[in-house]
């Protein structure tokens, strides 16, 4: 069931024609942008240990990788750290344990060590020498939701960083100089020796005053910024002054002493509250301005839980740090730098919090509009009393709270799906009107959807979302229709009957201003609306597939005009690792047949996004149409919509998204015969038989009592409804009053029946 807002999407070239038809104009060069940065310069992006987000952090491969895919100027930060013959190592920890194999190449070197006051049990560099570090130990993805996959490469020594990046700005982020001083290892001489290595070290950071104050001489000279970067735990003690760190945030007129700014997490800035909503600014940026500090924050990463106010888009919170009236972070530093390099480039206007509301309703139409969708889908319900409205799934439970008080009225039908399920066609439309919207998400813990708008809004007959669609003057509608001959037969229900109806009742059969989309998994529905040539009509492709023959696209083109197909139907997976091998022919061979391919669902959510596009919605998004792909389906449209609107912004290799064919990321970092080796299997074909049903039965006289359908008929079911003759009202953070129903009681079976109702996730 679609429950999904379709953005439509043209493909844009960034060029200019030549009226006189020669080759394209080049676009004027932006002009100059003042920034609210301390200096007015573009906020820089430091990438935290390279591209650490995909590769294992410090690796060579994951410095590399950064340059390949960020944007010009991303700055490569390395963690400093010392064997115990004084060789310097980007590694992203002290204790080695969670970033190195260095457990099971050294499982009798564990230690114990007192830092900063407290004890640490671990494995450490300064018990290593360099030549047992480069031998035996292994760089691993610390973070452990992430891929394994290019955990190969040795620890990348401090000096090769530098003589290999020469040219690249590079960051050297020194935390711990009192415990190596303590173990008489001196942090100080060592950037001294890599200073003679490359002069041009741009920054210098740690949490130490001490330290800084040491190296203020060492640069003097040098163009090198000393930066004080600030834990995650402001009450921690700093070695130096034994103050906490709380207490130093508010000496900052101190701090401009001996440091030319400040690191800070992310949090400092834009609080976050338990519920994980942004909390206002801090006056931190302000502040710290005002004494002349630069101020960088960390901590991002296109893989965190955001706080729900990004509606799980990376690039929302890049921008409420640097796109902002008020001001301006200088840096950020990232796992994910080509993603911060994309925020900046694009300067997508953040307003505000643009979270997600139950899907069908009200004020999730609204939302769709506001945020620039170019269609929006009503995916069709009946009701028992004839009524026909838009919600995601036929299936109550999911997007409804109708399992707790209509438990008792759960039925297993086969023919709809293979779990039990409370049905719209067995409610009357006042029984579906005392239930409340409820948000969907097929993500639990900690991706579930903004639970504030859990269950705001209100429910739309398919009448008032034509209403509503016309008075917007939307680009068009995509209307959804299902189990159609089930309705028919079971229930005496006919659905394609009340489209029909309401799309004449609309006007929206004899206009060509707005398009109209009819979808369906079922060839005979599209097939009732052929004689009405300017509908499109769009073929559901449920199933996850990856080979289509000419003869099958050919048959699809009798019946439609467009498919909408799984976008992990458009590429082969390599391993089942979470990255993309290489292209179906889906694309091609429907292009071939002159089929449209709309492709979804496209979210925001990480755990979704294969890891080829950094787990990055607008990264996905751009090359679902560099693929060439006529449309995204997506539940963020507002997502979809800034990419597309800012897709020729300037100067187009300058604000260019990477393009990235599948294999792409794999056949870079890993040996190519091992790439070649690799056999993946058979290809699913999408066959006839997959679309390919019976003409439509005749609607069976079922009779009905009184009592079900209070006297109601399709053609005066809404009269009933107040909100008739209304568009649905604009959105509020208001949550609706609960429904009247009284919740019936549930017995022993029934909450069992509840409990494993619940694990019923949609497609």
């Amino acid at each position: 069931m679609i429950r999904h807002l379709l953005l439509v999407c043209l493909m844009i070239h960034c060029t200019i024609a030549d009226p006189k038809g020669g080759k394209p104009a080049v676009p004027p060069p932006l002009p100059k942008r003042t920034w609210l940065t301390l200096h007015g310069d573009e906020p820089v992006v430091v990438a935290n240990g390279g591209f650490s987000g995909l590769y294992p952090p410090q690796s060579e491969l994951a410095f590399s990788q950064a340059i390949v895919f960020g944007k010009g100027g991303i700055v490569l930060l390395c963690d400093l750290h010392v064997s115990r013959d004084g060789q310097g190592f980007c590694l992203s920890q002290l204790n080695l344990h969670n970033t190195t194999n260095a457990s099971d190449a050294f499982p009798n070197r564990k230690k114990t060590y007192i830092v900063n006051g407290k004890e640490l049990q671990g494995w450490f560099a300064l018990d290593f020498t360099s030549n047992e570090m480069l031998s035996k130990l292994i760089v691993t993805q610390s973070i452990f939701s992430r891929t394994d996959l290019f955990d190969f490469s040795s620890p990348y020594p401090t000096e090769l960083f530098l003589e290999e990046n020469m040219n690249v700005v590079v960051w050297i982020n020194a935390e711990y100089a009192t415990f190596y001083n303590q173990h008489k290892l001196s942090l100080v001489d060592l950037i001294k020796n890599l200073l003679e290595i490359k002069k041009n070290i741009s920054y210098i950071s740690s949490p130490e005053i001490g330290f800084l104050k040491s190296m203020g001489p060492v640069v003097q000279s040098l163009k090198t910024k000393l930066m004080f970067k600030f834990p995650i735990d402001r009450n921690f003690v700093e070695p130096t002054t034994n103050e906490p760190y709380a207490s130093l945030l508010t000496k900052l007129s101190m701090i401009k002493t001996f440091a030319a700014g400040i690191v800070v997490p992310r949090e400092y800035i834009w609080p976050v509250n338990k519920a994980r909503y942004l909390e206002p600014s801090t006056n931190l940026v302000a502040n710290a301005h005002k004494q002349g500090l630069e101020v960088f924050a960390y901590g991002f990463a296109n893989d965190n839980f955001l706080p729900y106010n990004y509606s799980y888009d990376p690039q929302r919170e890049y921008l409420q740090f640097v796109d902002n009236s008020q001001f301006v972070v200088d840096g950020v530093v990232t796992d994910f730098a080509t993603s911060a390099s994309m925020a900046i480039a694009l300067i997508i206007s953040a307003n505000g919090a643009n979270g997600d509301y139950p899907g069908s309703t009200d004020l999730a139409y609204q939302k769709a509009v506001d945020d620039g969708a170019d269609i929006i889908d009503c995916s069709v319900q009946m009701t028992k009393d004839t009524v026909a409205f838009c919600l995601p799934s036929v299936d109550l439970i999911p997007t409804t709270t109708a399992s707790g008080p209509f438990m008792s009225r759960a039925a297993k039908v086969d023919a709809i799906q293979s779990s039990m399920g409370i049905f719209s066609f067995d409610f009357t439309w006042d029984e579906i009107q005392s239930l409340k919207p409820q948000m969907f998400s097929q993500f639990n813990g900690d991706l579930a959807r903004d639970p504030a708008r859990k269950n705001v809004g209100k429910f739309v007959t398919l009448s008032d979302f034509l209403e509503f669609a016309k008075k917007k003057t939307i680009p068009g509608v995509l209307i959804n229709i299902e189990n159609a001959a089930y309705l028919a037969t079971n229930k005496g229900l006919d659905i394609v009957g009340a489209v029909m109806t309401a799309l004449i009742n609309a006007t929206l059969d004899k206009q060509s201003t707005q398009k109209v989309l009819i979808m369906s998994g079922e060839s005979s529905v599209l097939d009732k609306f052929k004689d009405i040539p300017t509908y499109q009509k769009v073929l559901h492709i449920k199933k996850q597939v990856e080979f289509v023959t000419n003869e099958t696209a050919l048959e699809i083109k009798k019946h439609a005009d467009a498919v909408f197909l799984h976008k992990h139907s458009l590429y082969t997976q390599f391993r089942g690792e979470g990255f993309t091998l290489n292209f179906t022919n889906l694309i091609e061979c429907m292009h071939w047949a002159n089929v449209n391919v709309y492709a979804g669902t496209v979210l925001n959510e990480f755990q979704d996004i294969y890891m080829d596009y950094s787990s990055d919605p607008y990264m996905l998004i751009h090359n679902l149409i560099y693929y060439g792909v006529d449309g995204i389906i997506t539940q963020y449209p507002s997502t979809a919509n800034a990419y597309i609107r800012n897709l020729c912004t300037g100067d187009p290799m300058a604000y260019r998204i990477q393009d990235i064919n599948p294999g792409n990321v794999i056949t870079v970092a890993l040996d190519p015969k091992e790439v070649a080796e690799y056999k993946p299997p058979p290809p699913v074909h999408l066959e006839i038989k997959d679309f390919i049903t019976p003409p439509l039965p005749p609607v069976a006289a079922i009779a009905k009592n009184d009592d079900d359908d209070g006297g109601r008929s399709a053609s005066n079911s809404t009269s009933n409804n107040t909100n008739t003759n209304a568009p649905p009202s604009p959105p509020t953070t208001q949550a609706q009053a609960p429904g009247s129903a009284v919740a019936a009681t549930i017995n022993v079976v029934a909450l069992f029946f509840a409990i494993m109702l619940g694990l019923v996730t949609l497609f």
